[in-house]
């Protein structure tokens, strides 16, 4: 639930998103032939380039088809009208593409050194690596707020995307397809990379997310901070992967899209002024339409407001005031 008690409606952007996993999966279903086509298959990527964005959106079976659906809908409202739909699609496609070509690589750096042939016509595909870059943006947005699994279960927010991993690293564990999670752990890292070290931040020439709140260690219990923190500092020194600070002198408008990464004081009275301004936009529209209509024709979003809410799916679900 958004500031002030608007409850987003579904937007769009995420019906059409939904729309293409419907009808990658249809084509995939009575057209088995295109399976090798669409999933990404090392072997056929050149010249069949497409399949590195595609492969993203293969489904293999109704149930999990419903899943990624019913998951995307309800994440996308408490992502977009945050990002906006530009920012929100943009976030998407970079997840989305830095998966299947990080499995891509990976597979022919695997087959250099084993010369297994098989792996360069494996299939790879699945929509968990959005999933759980979505999940990663829930977490800058909302920050530590808990959140109910199932209606039932109160866990923190910060331990979704975790919570994710682990559960699907298990269920393939199961189910043999242990191949199948580069696409998870890709996802993951690149949506924190890209948030945290690339994402605009208004007109202020910043990029990232800086603030202690979006730490990698914050997405684990504080007990493995310690150890963590001294980890990520190395590799972000060796990358030099860091936030950019604003130029000096530049203006901070009051509203903008995450505007998380400077001075705690400035981030949280930003967040306020953007919590209001989405509050009176919402509020508007509400009484004349789509509560929406503000970010889907491409309107200034508001910066991350952190709002408690419970989620309800096979992994998340729908969210609501605490």
């Amino acid at each position: 639930m958004l500031p002030g008690g608007h409850q987003p409606r579904v937007t769009r952007l995420s019906k059409a998103i939904a729309a293409l996993l419907v009808v990658v999966f249809a084509v995939d279903f009575f057209v088995p032939s295109t399976s090798g086509y669409l999933a990404l298959v090392p072997g056929r990527t050149l010249p069949c380039v497409w399949n590195l964005f595609t492969a993203g959106f293969v489904t293999t079976d109704g149930l999990t088809l419903a899943v990624n659906c019913v998951t995307l809908v309800l994440l996308a409202r408490l992502v977009e009208p945050v990002y906006g739909s530009k920012e929100f699609l943009k976030f998407i496609a970079i997840v989305n593409l830095a998966a299947g070509v990080a499995v891509f690589v990976s597979v022919y750096i695997a087959f250099a050194a084993t010369q297994n042939g098989k792996l360069l016509y494996t299939e790879f595909y699945g929509f968990q690596g959005i999933a759980a870059g979505m999940l990663v943006a829930v977490k800058q947005i909302m920050g530590d707020q808990e959140a109910k699994l199932f209606g039932v279960i109160q866990i923190n927010i910060k331990y979704l995307p975790i919570l994710l991993a682990v559960l699907v690293t298990a269920a393939v564990a199961v189910l043999g397809q242990v191949h199948q999670l580069g696409f998870l752990y890709v996802g993951f890292l690149s949506a924190y990379v890209y948030l945290r070290c690339f994402q605009p931040q208004g007109d202020t020439g910043a990029k990232g997310d800086g603030s202690d709140g979006f730490k990698f260690s914050g997405f684990f219990p504080a007990v493995l901070a310690p150890l963590i923190d001294p980890i990520a500092g190395l590799l972000s020194a060796v990358t030099r992967l860091r936030p950019t600070p604003a130029p000096e002198g530049a203006v901070v408008p009051k509203a903008g899209p995450s505007m998380l990464g400077s001075d705690e004081a400035d981030a949280a009275r930003r967040r306020e002024r953007g919590a209001k301004a989405l509050e009176e936009r919402l509020g508007a529209k509400r009484g004349g339409g789509d509560g929406a209509a503000d970010v889907e024709a491409g309107g200034t979003p508001a910066p991350p407001t952190k709002t408690a809410g419970s989620f309800y799916t096979g992994a998340v679900a729908s969210t609501s005031g605490q």
